[in-house]
């Protein structure tokens, strides 16, 4: 139970922590009180996570296509270096 208890403390730590660098790097750019900056915290915070899984899925369909790109050059390769039957 205390392993627990010490994952959420964790856990919510590091969201308050999250939170406040956020709100101190939009304070820091658009020049409003750091209370004020609090407020676009959620806006900013989605826009970060929609970045992030655009990347991700980018990332992700590269490596798909590099991957049958490889698959395909090695197929010809072996297919090269079979023996004529």
């Amino acid at each position: 139970m205390g392993s627990l208890r010490s994952l959420f403390v964790l856990a919510a730590g590091a969201a308050i922590g999250g939170a406040v660098i956020i709100a101190y790097r939009i304070s820091q750019e658009s020049g409003k009180p750091f209370q004020e900056a609090l407020s676009d915290v959620p806006a900013e915070a989605q826009r970060m996570f929609n970045d992030i899984k655009a990347r991700a899925t980018e990332a992700v369909e590269r490596g798909a296509d590099m991957y049958m790109e490889k698959q395909a050059e090695m197929s010809a390769q072996l297919g090269e270096e079979a023996p004529a039957q």
